[in-house]
């Protein structure tokens, strides 16, 4: 009696590495078999936990599918203001900041934080 060894296709790994969506893989099997919904395609994508796995005939559909392509390059950030701050805030403290901004005449958040910020750093320098 011989063993065979069946190459299983990881198809979470398959997913990310050609960078289609989980509903662009379930519409094509579901060509083939259309009870496939995207349930099924989340227990399938984790085979260790819920022990299902598609048949080598949907893993073929996927391959052909979605032939391996090198990834686009992200384009590059050309932003004016490229560098991002971030803080968390109670909704009270919010309310209360945007109102004091809204009364200051800055129109968004960020024009009133980015003047907060410099001059901030415009006095830290005079103690410099």
């Amino acid at each position: 009696m011989s063993s065979k060894v069946i190459q299983m296709l990881d198809v979470k790994n398959f997913r990310e590495e050609r960078g289609v969506t989980a509903k662009q893989m379930v519409d094509v099997i579901r060509e083939q078999y259309p009870k496939y919904d995207i349930r099924l395609h989340i227990k399938v994508e984790r085979p260790e936990e819920y022990g299902v796995r598609l048949v080598n005939d949907a893993e073929r559909l996927l391959e052909e599918a979605f032939v391996h392509t090198a990834p686009r390059p992200r384009r590059p950030d050309r932003r004016r203001l490229p560098k991002r701050i971030q803080c968390r805030l109670s909704t009270t403290h919010y309310e209360r900041l945007q109102k004091a901004f809204r009364e200051e005449g800055f129109e968004t958040i960020q024009q009133g934080l980015q003047h907060l910020i410099l001059r901030y750093l415009k006095e830290e320098a005079k103690h410099a």
